[in-house]
């Protein structure tokens, strides 16, 4: 009302009433208030970035596997399938599962991995970081090992990087082995339904209207309609993962679970040390003939591409006396073909010889660079995006 006696606002401070000479400043709480609202802001970002930055090895092997799992999830179903039955080509194989499953069939089974990968690569990525880090520290060759010929874990020469990745991979690809056994199972049961419903050998039923069989693979001459008629139903138990694992579980009992865990420590342990040691050899390798002290998406790609198609090579015939024993865990005794991995091994070479060891390599091959690389390039580049999000050193 343009008294002389209104108290002025102060400037900044509207909800903060001015002081009257000698009383108490009310404006101080006010500034206490909005400093303390500040701290706690702060203290939360600040605690979320530092959990976000421990934590950096999980996001990026997670991020990593949701990516690489739904490219290369078909190329593994064509893989099993290669393995496991006669098909003339790779080719061949596709063709054929598309045109009586459809696309779809391709990704059947894809739900567990799907869930378990990025926990599995999590996982996996953080027991080799661990290792690297307690073999560093514990190293004996810093505690005058280097006089006894102790291997060297300080990661100074090319050599001994390879020598920490290989030990620390190994140990996490028993870990991953272990833990991830009945859901490779479950996999391998979900990717083969519709081929065991043929019958054994890749062969399918008779055809209704000549009463000719046909391999599979081989061009039929029947149309992409008769063989959609002509497809078998798979049987009942693989509706879903978790009615295959109840019917392991009803067959086999609670360690059918793990029916091939020894196969699949030996293909992970020897696997992932070779994967490990393969890529950071390339990637410290190419480090020093660029002479730079950082390494960018293409170095990535290129040793990410070169440690998948140089541990499939290696390990490849374990992986498939895997598959095929695991197929046929379902099967009853009296009708199994075979009674051990060592029968299996010896059948196989001794039919195909050294190329029936590789049966189904080439799809593997064909998608190892690119799946591979993709993953250590998404790895780096999510790992180094949380470092400059926090700003943390890598």
């Amino acid at each position: 009302m343009g008294h002389g006696n209104e108290i002025p606002s102060s400037g900044g401070r509207d909800s903060c009433p001015a002081n009257q000479p000698g009383e108490f400043d009310p404006s101080e709480i006010c500034d206490n208030n909005i400093r303390l609202r500040l701290l706690k802001d702060m203290t939360a970002s600040a605690g979320w970035k530092m959990a976000l930055y421990e934590n950096r090895t999980l996001a990026s092997a997670i991020t990593a596997a949701v990516s690489g799992m739904l490219v290369g999830y078909p190329f593994d179903s064509l893989k099993t399938r290669m393995q496991t039955h006669h098909y003339p080509s790779l080719l061949a194989c596709a063709r054929r599962s598309i045109a009586e499953e459809g696309v779809r069939g391709l990704y059947r089974g894809l739900v567990p991995p799907l869930l378990t990968a990025s926990a599995a690569k999590s996982l996996s990525f953080s027991v080799f970081e661990q290792i690297k880090l307690w073999l560093r520290n514990h190293d004996p060759y810093i505690n005058g090992g280097s006089k006894l010929g102790m291997p060297n874990f300080q990661r100074t020469t090319v050599g001994s990087v390879a020598l920490t990745a290989a030990v620390s991979g190994s140990i996490s690809g028993a870990v991953i082995a272990a833990l991830c056994c009945p859901l490779e199972l479950v996999k391998v049961q979900m990717q083969l339904a519709n081929l065991m419903a043929k019958g054994t050998n890749g062969v399918t039923n008779a055809s209704k209207t000549t009463g000719q069989t046909t391999l599979l693979g081989e061009n039929s001459l029947t149309t992409k309609a008769h063989i959609r008629n002509q497809r078998p139903a798979p049987p009942r138990w693989t509706g879903s993962n978790f009615s295959v694992l109840r019917e392991i579980v009803r067959q086999r009992g609670a360690f059918g679970m793990y029916y091939g865990l020894h196969l699949h420590i030996v293909r992970d342990a020897s696997g992932t040390a070779i994967y490990f040691a393969s890529y950071e050899t390339v990637k410290e390798t190419l480090r020093r003939l660029t002479g730079s002290d950082t390494t960018g998406a293409l170095t990535h790609m290129l040793a990410g591409g070169t440690c998948g198609v140089v541990s499939w090579l290696l390990i490849f015939p374990i992986d498939l006396v895997k598959s095929t024993m695991q197929s046929q865990v379902l099967k009853p005794k009296n009708v199994q073909k075979y009674a051990s991995s060592w029968h299996c091994l010896r059948d196989i070479y001794a039919r195909l010889g050294m190329s029936g060891l590789y049966r189904g390599v080439s799809v593997s091959l064909i998608r190892a660079f690119p799946i591979h690389g993709l993953n250590f390039v998404v790895y780096e580049w999510a790992r180094a995006a949380i470092c400059r999000i926090t700003s943390r050193p890598e």
